[in-house]
């Protein structure tokens, strides 16, 4: 049975202590190729709940047609971790119409976990849709006016020892990928005309340096696990004002696995590590602010 380890996130000072919740991210990818015909197959009719939780993480990523219907169905599968993966998938397709059947789901669904990554899914897209509005869509080079904070990425590290430059770059572009879903601010990486905007409207600048400070494989029978934890430190004017950590386990099944299924492995691990760190974070940031 595949475990999901938990990634959390917490900000301390001195005079606060503001609790960041955030969610398990666990995902499957299997080592051997897929294509969208094959997915929606064994999504549907695959006795192996790891062949249908890849399958629909496989939707979710390639978005083929078909992938809305087959995953929305998927959201009443027997195995819980499917249902995680379906709903994470119906994010990832950014579709507004899974919406409904999401929010459906809601009333009937028993595990924790899979209502939380419901939530997700539904906040991902209703924030999709919201950004697709032209009349709400910033300029280029242009801070939105309602940013109430600013994040600069900061230095991006990797001591774990694996593929050094490589996944310090996985680290980064998944910092400025899953920082952008953070309520009330905008993303700024190394864009010193941003910065001065935002120091003319008095906006709070937020530095994130990151870490990748673990990244370890194991392998059980014919299934591979990679598992990373990244550690954030919050800074405002130089001044560390608490960290932001998460984890996620990535795995995949066959009876051999190629280097490149392996990079694939730990990039998704990195990215998912990332998106547990900052998920939820955006309360206590907005109190780091301050």
């Amino acid at each position: 049975m595949q475990r999901a380890h938990d990634g959390g996130a917490h900000l301390t000072r001195r005079a606060l202590c503001a609790l960041l919740v955030v969610a398990v991210v666990h995902a499957s990818r299997p080592a051997f190729a897929q294509d969208a015909a094959s997915a929606l197959r064994d999504l549907a009719e695959s006795p192996d709940f790891r062949v249908r939780l890849s399958a629909a993480l496989y939707l979710g990523r390639n978005k083929p047609r078909g992938a809305l219907a087959a995953l929305v169905r998927a959201l009443a599968d027997g195995d819980p971790t499917v249902r995680v993966a379906a709903a994470a998938a119906l994010g990832a397709l950014g579709d507004p119409a899974a919406i409904g059947p999401l929010t459906a789901r809601l009333s009937s669904e028993s595990s924790a976990s899979v209502a939380a990554q419901i939530h997700s899914a539904i906040d991902r897209l209703r924030q999709g849709t919201i950004s697709a509005q032209p009349a709400s869509a910033p300029r280029p080079g242009v801070l939105a006016p309602g940013v109430r904070y600013v994040v600069r990425l900061g230095t991006m590290r990797n001591p774990s020892g694996v593929r050094g430059d490589d996944l310090r770059r996985v680290l980064h572009e998944a910092a400025a990928s899953h920082a952008q879903a953070l309520k009330g601010s905008a993303v700024v990486d190394g864009d010193t005309a941003l910065l001065a905007q935002a120091a003319q409207r008095h906006l709070p600048v937020i530095t994130l340096d990151g870490s990748l400070v673990q990244l370890v494989e194991s392998r059980i029978a014919d299934t591979i696990q990679v598992q990373a934890r990244v550690e954030f430190a919050v800074r405002r004017d130089q001044t560390l004002r608490g960290t932001l950590s998460g984890s996620a386990t990535t795995s995949g099944s066959g009876a051999s696995i190629t280097d490149q299924d392996r990079r694939q492995l730990q990039d998704d691990a990195v990215d998912g590590a990332v998106q547990s760190a900052l998920r939820g974070a955006d309360q206590g940031l907005t109190v780091a602010a301050r």
